[in-house]
């Protein structure tokens, strides 16, 4: 499998955050990305592998990842935003859920878009 994390979390920038998240990306700068993060690697990688899962975390704070269909393998673009801060992501009250749409967001477009140049150049 190809390693599309590292290009993606490249690719993240402040404009694709919801103002909400904002402040704190600023001391954390992957906070606020893993909607996209996530939705742009599902679209990049073979998603018939994977599916989308989302959890609330200790904050109130919905995260998103992938998980392997058969092996139940996390992929987490973001995780480092839990881990640099000493918690852990809320994989233990995840579930599968689905993204807002079934072609890659505007956001995610956008991220699709940087990775790709990221990789030709």
């Amino acid at each position: 499998m190809m390693n599309w994390i590292d290009p993606i979390k490249q690719s993240l920038s402040s404009d694709l955050l919801k103002k909400e998240y904002r402040t704190t990306n600023k001391d954390n700068p992957l906070f606020g990305h893993c909607y996209v993060a996530t939705e742009t690697l599902y679209h990049l990688m073979n998603s018939d592998t994977v599916k989308p899962c989302c959890g609330r975390d200790s904050n109130g704070v919905v995260h998103w990842w992938l998980q392997y269909r058969k092996s139940g393998k996390r992929i987490d673009p973001t995780a480092d935003q839990y881990y640099s801060t000493g918690e852990v992501p809320p994989y233990e009250v995840g579930r599968g859920s689905g993204f807002l749409t079934k072609e890659p967001s505007k956001r995610s477009r956008v991220v699709i878009n940087r990775v790709q140049d990221l990789l030709t150049t």
